[in-house]
């Protein structure tokens, strides 16, 4: 291990709030059981508790944690550990991580050996098809918590519903969606309407 990076134990000890990092593994192991479709589904749940009720960040930390999280490559639960390095540092990242990562990943995994020793089932079928709009409603909520929340004026809160239009009825590719956006954006800000 690098000097550099070699904390003792005892001013590691004295830093944390073992009671918040335990409040954040349950909290992220809560909303780890009901991300549906991803993590990003829960960004609602996710401001009202960190956001709103604890004021543990604010309002542009979570959302410059989604984006983080979400320009990263690799899983998009990663702004998870963005959002828990902020609160309570390294620690604070490895904690939510790991409460946002186990319970669903165990039930992914329950989930799966049932489903492939059940694939025939009109239950699995059943269960397949009704969390596809359990999905989509959970991330259009994620949408429009963090759009409003940024966007302060409303020619930015059109790119919601627009994009969610492109996606659903037109199968535009989400790459081209994110362009168009950005056009619009600047567009936008080119206008003053920003």
């Amino acid at each position: 291990m690098s000097a550099s990076l070699a904390i003792p134990l005892e001013v590691l000890s004295q830093q944390k709030d073992w009671a918040l990092l335990l409040d954040l593994f349950i909290h992220f192991a809560g909303l780890s059981v009901m991300s549906v479709g991803g993590f990003i589904a829960v960004v609602p749940e996710m401001q009202r508790y960190l956001v709103v009720e604890q004021g543990l960040i604010n309002q542009s930390q979570l959302a410059a944690s989604i984006a983080i999280g979400q320009a990263a490559p690799g899983p998009n639960v990663q702004l998870v550990a963005v959002i828990g390095w902020q609160i309570a540092g390294p620690f604070g990242a490895a904690i939510t991580l790991l409460g946002a990562v186990a319970p669903s990943a165990t039930i992914a995994l329950w989930a799966n050996r049932i489903g492939m020793r059940h694939a025939q089932s009109p239950f699995i079928d059943t269960l397949r098809a009704g969390l596809a709009p359990l999905t989509v409603g959970l991330m259009g909520s994620a949408a429009w918590v963090v759009g409003s929340a940024e966007a302060k004026h409303w020619p930015l809160l059109l790119v919601i519903p627009v994009a969610f239009f492109l996606s659903w009825r037109k199968r535009l590719s989400p790459l081209m969606i994110v362009l168009l956006a950005g056009g619009y954006g600047a567009l936008a800000g080119g206008l003053g309407w920003l």
